[in-house]
């Protein structure tokens, strides 16, 4: 069947484009001699095959200055490892600052109350440059951290860039996370300058964060100096936070207009995960990485230049932030929004559109949904005319928001969605200027990007089948590491340790006969019931077409007795018949996409959460409703609505039965008779896990070498799990679980007197480090593998049982049971005693465990001191 594209590109429109003119420009320079300059396929082939050669021809053809020139342009192609422009200095902050003339706006702030404020190039320039010398004159150099926590607003991209001209590294998040969220991102980074805000406008209501302010100040980790910036509309006070003001910072220093060389990969920012499930990765970027992919994505797939005004709706949580800043790349004028794009209603990104002759205007599929829920009519009211663009990214791109644009907005305007992320902070598939639009379809691989579709066991996929998308050669966009990962090994879990030396980067698409993407959603979150495959994004789709859904979340949870069950929570309008919509749902389902789509249920709740740039929380719900503590793979000051997740989670610890559950796993014993060991029954996962760390190390094995001895492909893995972290963390949360259980159950039974229940402790320890020696052994190695994050959760839980103990032999002193000056370097050398049984006992040895069980009570006893 012939499928036809819903936009094509005029022969103007090809021949008028930059991506074209630098293919016809490749062979006037001699670097390739292109069959049809004019042939997006072809040129997408050559750049890669030849990555080193086209990065290089990118720099040559935007005009890079480099301080000092190259010595190699990639050495090697091992993926991680491969370097990019060896021996290269240059500066992000001064290729950002030389396009654009003096009397050009260069960026404008836009809230949802109606203030508007602006600055042109030249003042841009001189902002910068006295921002950087002020900070240059309190010894801020190459290599320090310059974070912030701030709105949208002009005073951040100016911090930014005047960072960057001095090699200082830049991380920010929104003022709307909370204190502790933020500190778990910025606090990371030992900053040596601290720039806040002191409010924020959402739906046109004033957000006084100077509290916030004052709070997160104190968990910093260092003593940074603070720099105060009057945002929102919320003044300044006493209280507040400030060694400095904004204004201060512009005065009394002489202003560096001259941007430091750095080295290529010198580190330019840290962006950070999500974080909705244990603490967010810092992904770090160097200046000559997030240059190139900035030339390439908006220069070449979104054809933006000097006369360009490119408005990208986003907010500083979220990597288009970073993305939308870089329009200034090519000199072009950039529009900030701080607010609510629904606020006062859903038309009002459309009315900016039009009133500040927007000419790309990023956006996401759920506000071209609003917009169509709300029966928005932008092409009929307002005169978009010097609208060129459509750029969509955050999520899939439902076919319905194509035709919408089509009918609503502009019969001939090109739609372009890209997917990409803050692992690149830029695109792996895009439209471009020169590729047709396809419903529901990304135009192609994004130029650079060698992409590939591969199975489980690695094998490419032709085109028409769906798999993992992995990248098999280097890009410079990369990160050059994660912070606080000397060995690099969160760096490599993350990206290769399913296929060693090529990005997974977790998605599920297919290729079609056109050469367009189709994304069916993430690999950890697909739907596979009965071995069906099936993509969230269809049924996404088709639900959310019924004007009374207001948003959806479908899940599909495997079930410990090997069944498969796959709701779909739904949010919707107030005062219509459950029932009735319930039916509609399925019904629609069943009709747009296939019987088999259907959920198994249809749940109507008051509201759901998501990350905070607008991600489902797909994988976290999914563990939640396994069963898994919710503490362990949900963070909530890293969602936006906590009630919303609140809900989910006593939804599913009354399905699961009842509010007690407190664990992945849930103990498969009683444990009432805490004596009694049987055959540790684990689920396959974590069995695996538990013998293959106990014989190679965490750090030793890979996520296919779990796969292998748990049975499952490396995919079912990540239905299970996100990480090997998270395995790992599973695993000795479980192991500690039972240590506790059982001891509880054994301190319980004793008689209500110290001497007993020492008695019955000690030896519920000793027991569980004979039976359990191998998850304890695992427990005590590794618990140097765990992350920060997950330590501090462990040792927690793990805690407890000290606590346990340490209250027992405290007793045993104020009664005089027990006699010892110290009770609690006692108590600590008894844990470590029984502990350390695990490492050399062995059940078949000739001494067996009563006499071994008496001579170590003796010890414990003349420890405490007993009379």
């Amino acid at each position: 069947m012939t499928v036809e594209a819903g936009w094509t590109p005029t022969a103007e429109q090809i021949d008028g484009s930059r991506v074209v003119d630098f293919a016809r420009w490749l062979g006037d320079q001699g670097v390739v001699s292109l069959d049809d300059p004019r042939d997006y396929r072809e040129l997408h082939a050559w750049s890669a095959a030849e990555p080193a050669r086209f990065w290089e021809s990118v720099a040559r053809y935007f005009g890079v200055e480099f301080g000092a020139k190259a010595s190699e342009v990639l050495s090697g192609r091992e993926m991680p490892g491969a370097r990019w422009f060896h021996g290269a200095s240059m500066n992000f902050a001064r290729e950002m600052l030389k396009h654009g003339a003096a009397e050009r706006d260069a960026v404008i702030l836009v809230r949802d109350d109606g203030h508007r404020e602006s600055i042109t190039f030249g003042q841009l320039r001189d902002q910068v440059a006295a921002v950087a010398g002020a900070l240059a004159d309190r010894g801020v150099g190459q290599g320090d951290r310059v974070v912030a926590y701030l709105p949208n607003c002009i005073e951040g991209v100016v911090a930014f860039l005047a960072s960057a001209t001095l090699g200082a590294v830049w991380s920010q998040t929104g003022m709307d996370y909370a204190p502790a969220a933020a500190m778990d991102r910025l606090g990371q980074l030992d900053p040596t300058v601290f720039i806040a805000g002191t409010g924020y406008l959402f739906k046109g209501v004033q957000h006084d964060r100077r509290e916030a302010v004052a709070e997160l100040r104190v968990l910093l980790p260092v003593d940074a100096l603070v720099v105060s910036i009057e945002t929102g509309g919320v003044p300044r006070d006493d209280e507040t936070p400030c060694d400095i003001t904004w204004e201060q910072l512009q005065h009394f220093s002489k202003p560096v207009r001259t941007a430091v060389n750095v080295p290529f990969d010198h580190p330019l920012w840290v962006l950070f995960t999500s974080g909705t499930t244990g603490r967010p990765k810092g992904i770090v970027h160097g200046h000559g990485g997030a240059l190139l992919e900035q030339l390439v994505s908006p220069g070449f797939h979104m054809d933006l230049g000097e006369t360009d005004v490119f408005f990208w709706f986003t907010t500083p949580n979220w990597m288009m932030w970073n993305a939308q800043i870089c329009g200034l790349l090519h000199g072009a004028t950039i529009v900030l929004f701080d607010g609510s794009p629904t606020h006062p209603d859903t038309g009002l990104l459309w009315r900016l559109v039009e009133e500040l002759g927007v000419t790309v205007f990023g956006t996401s599929p759920g506000y071209l949904q609003a917009s169509a829920r709300d029966g928005v009519e932008p092409g009929r009211d307002l005169d978009l005319s010097a609208l060129q663009l459509i750029g969509v990214t955050g999520s899939v791109l439902p076919a319905s928001c194509n035709q919408w644009v089509r009918d609503h907005v502009r019969a001939d305007l090109q739609l372009g969605s890209m997917s990409g992320g803050t692992d690149i902070v830029g695109i792996f598939v895009a439209s471009a200027p020169n590729l047709p639009v396809y419903d529901g379809e990304i135009s192609g691989p994004a130029l650079g990007v060698a992409l590939e579709v591969w199975d489980e066991k690695g094998n490419r996929l032709p085109d028409g089948e769906t798999g993992e998308m992995v990248i098999t050669q280097p890009m410079p966009s990369m990160p050059i590491a994660f912070w606080d990962d000397p060995e690099g090994e969160r760096y490599r879990d993350a990206y290769f340790d399913v296929f060693p030396g090529v990005w997974r980067h977790g998605d599920a698409i297919t290729i079609t006969e056109r050469g367009t993407i189709i994304i069916h959603g993430r690999t950890d979150s697909t739907l596979n019931r009965n071995g069906v495959r099936l993509g969230s994004a269809e049924i996404y789709e088709a639900v959310e077409s019924l004007p009374e859904v207001t948003d959806s979340l479908v899940v599909g949870v495997e079930l410990p007795e090997g069944g498969y069950w796959m709701p779909l929570f739904v949010v919707a309008d107030d005062g219509g018949d459950e029932e009735r919509l319930r039916s509609r749902i399925i019904e629609t389902i069943a009709g747009r996409t296939s019987p088999r789509h259907v959920p198994d249920e249809v749940i109507v709740v008051p509201a759901l959460p998501h990350t905070r740039t607008g991600k489902r929380l797909e994988v976290p719900v999914k563990r939640i409703l396994q069963g898994a503590a919710p503490r362990r793979v949900a963070s909530m000051g890293a969602v936006d609505d906590v009630q919303a997740l609140k809900w989910l989670i006593d939804f599913a610890n009354k399905r699961n039965g009842g509010p007690d559950v407190g664990s992945t796993v849930l103990p498969t014993d009683a444990y009432e008779d805490w004596r009694v060991y049987h055959e540790q029954d684990l689920p396959r996962v974590l069995g695996a896990a538990l013998d293959v760390f106990a014989e190679k190390g965490y750090h030793g094995t890979t996520t296919r070498q779990l796969a292998d001895r748990s049975g499952l492909s490396v995919p079912g893995i990540y239905h299970h799990y996100k990480s090997k972290q998270d395995i790992l963390l599973d695993l000795m949360m479980v192991i500690v679980d039972e240590l506790i259980e059982r001891s509880r159950f054994a301190v319980a039974e004793a008689d209500d007197d110290p001497r007993s229940q020492f008695d019955a402790l000690v030896s519920s320890m000793l027991l569980f480090h004979v039976y359990r020696r191998k998850g304890a052994i695992v427990s005590t190695s590794e618990l140097r593998s765990l992350e920060p994050g997950n330590r501090r959760k462990y040792l927690e839980r793990r805690d407890e049982l000290q606590l346990m103990l340490d209250e027992i032999i405290d007793r045993g002193v104020s009664t005089g049971v027990f006699d010892t000056p110290y009770p609690g370097d006692a108590g600590r050398a008894i844990a470590s005693m029984c502990a350390g049984v695990a490492t050399w006992y062995r059940p078949e040895a000739p001494l067996s465990f009563d006499p071994l069980l008496d001579r170590y009570l003796s010890i414990a006893e003349a420890i405490v001191g007993v009379r």
